[in-house]
């Protein structure tokens, strides 16, 4: 999806601007990082690219259309959110991934009927695999069924990130928004995490909210957020070329 951005800010009820005439093309299949300080406003911006608020000012276009005239199922189909503890419910692996597609609301492929999510259990193995994570499913005591507990406490926080990203990928958005879904994760599932997200992103625009110099190093495009405007956009490459 080519998402778009014309001049659109933004401010919460204080009336406070946070963010201020941002302009932005970001083309098809194109891997953008988002930096800043805290406060610069790159956060909100994620947020009006998932509709959780609308812009004060401007629209923001996904595929050409005004995201305020796509339809909300049509919207959970084409944008996904991982944030960066990403919520799991009371239940097994295999429950928690196929809310993906439910969420969604994809035709059932390859769904039994009856199937309220609309993906079977080989539907969702097939996403642990696309993400080369079919190790770690076969690792865990009872495989799909591991039950995950409450907010996913049976899992550490670098495993709740593998079930969000398998559950976004049965989704299959066609924007990813990510906010640095590996920044606090365990050292031994990081690496698996990293792997996971190269494949998830293939064929899809991805925008990153970076707290790490690795997302921005691995980006096609950079932008720097400061006081709610992009001050600096280019590869990481032409931001230190630059020295700003």
């Amino acid at each position: 999806l080519e998402v778009r951005a014309e001049h659109v800010s933004f401010a919460y009820r204080d009336g406070v601007p946070v963010l201020r005439d941002v302009d932005l093309v970001v083309p098809p299949g194109t891997s953008v990082a988002i930096v800043g300080e805290t406060g610069s406003g790159k956060t909100t911006f994620a947020k009006l690219l998932c509709r959780l608020a609308d812009p004060t000012a401007g629209d923001i276009r996904l595929g050409g259309v005004d995201l305020r005239d796509v339809a909300p199922t049509a919207r959970r189909h084409a944008v996904r959110l991982v944030p960066q503890d990403g919520f799991l419910f009371d239940a097994t692996i295999a429950e928690n991934v196929r809310i993906g597609r439910l969420a969604g609301g994809r035709h059932r492929r390859g769904g039994h009927d009856g199937d309220p999510a609309g993906a079977d259990d080989d539907a969702v193995r097939s996403a642990f695999a696309a993400l080369g994570l079919s190790w770690w499913l076969d690792e865990l005591p009872f495989g799909l069924y591991t039950p995950v507990g409450e907010r996913g406490t049976n899992l550490s926080v670098g495993e709740r990130q593998l079930v969000a990203l398998a559950r976004a990928h049965l989704g299959d958005p066609g924007l990813l928004v990510l906010d640095e879904a590996t920044s606090a994760v365990d050292a031994e599932t990081e690496r698996a995490l990293a792997d996971a997200l190269v494949r998830l992103a293939a064929g899809r625009t991805m925008v990153s909210i970076a707290h790490r110099l690795s997302t921005a190093e691995t980006a096609d495009l950079v932008l720097v957020f400061d006081a709610g405007r992009i001050v600096e956009r280019g590869t990481h490459a032409e931001l230190v070329a630059a020295g700003g």
